[in-house]
């Protein structure tokens, strides 16, 4: 199914919602065996601005609607794509057909509305931070673990529990008992990544509430809704279905989609699955059979109206060559590739030559 079908459906989805114009923000989440870095999957991220500008601009509505599929990205990202969004319409609204985690769902808080089907999914918007002073991944010397916000100050949390501390009464028995606790924390992770931790942690609770207050609502409690949204349910994995959503956001945030519409949007939903065969994990030994290179082009997320499209598009050449054990060598001329040999297991490289978003006549999948 092409872009120029595809425009049909989201035309289905706005027949059920007049006088409205819908663009689809998705940013597809494919598996490659083995996980390496192809662009068959896109993290929400800030520089999706100036496409989403090109597509509310040619689009030319003030009634938006924003169809999001994300798995979720940087925060960062969140609040220059919602101003953008409001410079057109201050009062759109998001609609969710299936996955909207993390980010995405803290895009959503900034939405007058948010429209869930059943099979609706947002998350708690608790952050796992990165930078150069995390700790290492045992598995992957050159990477560096994430940390989650909300680890941390579970791992307080649990020890102030079990001595029965309470931090405001007891501090000589905190400084005793839960000090070297911290202690060790402080060893076991740099303190400017623990700072880090508690930099981000301000900026999503500030961030979460300027996006709730820009459509304030009578008696609601904006903090509240935060803390259920960071920890409520004690696990970022943990899915938020229409219902929980709707009771922490209050019913004057949440709509639950139609029968008609939740029906147009799983078809549009399933056009994507479809056409980018999202859930077909992309084995790269299949694909490559006998050949040691192979140049590719990877789709990896889509913005698009009935007016406007773009892609996110990666393209790049795979190699694979055999991956001999230790105790083995062989003598290759220089320059020349390991070749494959049949029942050793193989090795995989992505080299990229180039990532983006590109203006999208004629959507189309990876080239086979």
């Amino acid at each position: 199914m092409d872009y120029e079908t595809r425009k049909g459906l989201i035309e289905q989805v706005e027949a059920l919602r007049p006088g409205r114009k819908m663009i689809c923000f998705f940013n597809f989440d494919r598996l490659s065996e083995p996980a390496v870095p192809l662009g068959l999957d896109t993290a929400f991220n800030a520089d999706t601005k100036a496409a989403l500008f090109r597509v509310l601009k040619e689009t030319g509505s003030s009634k938006i609607d924003i169809c999001l599929y994300t798995r979720g990205g940087d925060v960062n990202g969140v609040w220059p794509l919602v101003s953008i969004v409001r410079e057109f319409d201050p009062d759109f609204e998001v609609l969710v057909p299936f996955r909207c985690h993390s980010a995405g769902s803290l895009l959503a808080l900034g939405a007058k509305k948010i429209v869930l089907t059943a099979m609706a999914e947002l998350s708690p918007i608790d952050p796992s931070t990165g930078n150069q002073f995390n700790p290492l991944d045992p598995a992957r010397s050159t990477s560096r673990l994430a940390i989650s916000v909300e680890d941390v100050r579970a791992f307080r949390s649990f020890i102030l529990d079990q001595f029965q501390i309470d931090p405001a009464n007891e501090l000589e028995a905190l400084r005793q008992n839960v000090g070297p606790y911290l202690g060790r924390l402080a060893h076991e992770v740099h303190p400017l990544a623990l700072g880090n931790v508690y930099r981000v942690h301000q900026q999503i609770q500030q961030l979460a509430k300027k996006l709730l207050l820009l459509h304030p609502i009578p008696n609601r409690r904006e903090d509240q809704i935060i803390e259920a949204l960071t920890t409520r349910f004690w696990s970022h994995l943990h899915m938020v279905n229409r219902y929980e959503a709707r009771d922490i956001l209050g019913a004057e945030h949440v709509d639950f989609a139609s029968d008609e519409l939740a029906g147009a949007l799983d078809v549009l939903l399933r056009s994507y699955e479809d056409t980018f065969e999202l859930r077909r994990p992309f084995f790269l030994s299949a694909f490559m059979g006998d050949e040691t290179s192979k140049k590719v082009r990877f789709i990896g997320g889509v913005l698009e109206s009935t007016a406007w499209g773009y892609l996110h598009e990666t393209q790049a050449v795979l190699g694979q060559s055999s991956a001999l054990p230790p105790e083995v060598q062989i003598q290759l001329p220089p320059g020349q590739p390991m070749p494959l040999i049949r029942g050793l297991p193989r090795s995989f490289h992505v080299e990229v030559l180039s990532r983006g978003w590109a203006h999208n006549k004629a959507q189309q999948g990876f080239d086979k």
